[in-house]
């Protein structure tokens, strides 16, 4: 079974990364675009059908809960 963990900054949390990039997509012209943010996310392969299990690694190992919030799909 596969599932895809995204993980991107709770809200409030300031992104310096995020914020430069949208200050040059503002920079070349796309005036347009009122917000920018990023993440990153994690494919994982288990051989159970335990999501619980993809929880706890969220929750414990790939993201940080103090800054980060995580979502799990099932692939």
């Amino acid at each position: 079974m596969k599932f895809r963990v995204y993980i991107c900054f709770r809200k409030g949390i300031l992104d310096p990364e995020a914020e430069a990039i949208k200050k040059t997509v503002h920079s070349v012209g796309f005036d347009n675009i009122l917000n920018l943010s990023r993440g990153k996310y994690f494919d994982i392969e288990i051989n159970n059908n335990d999501p619980k299990k993809i929880d706890e690694l969220s929750r414990k190992i790939l993201s940080n809960p103090i800054i980060e919030e995580y979502k799990i799909k099932k692939l």
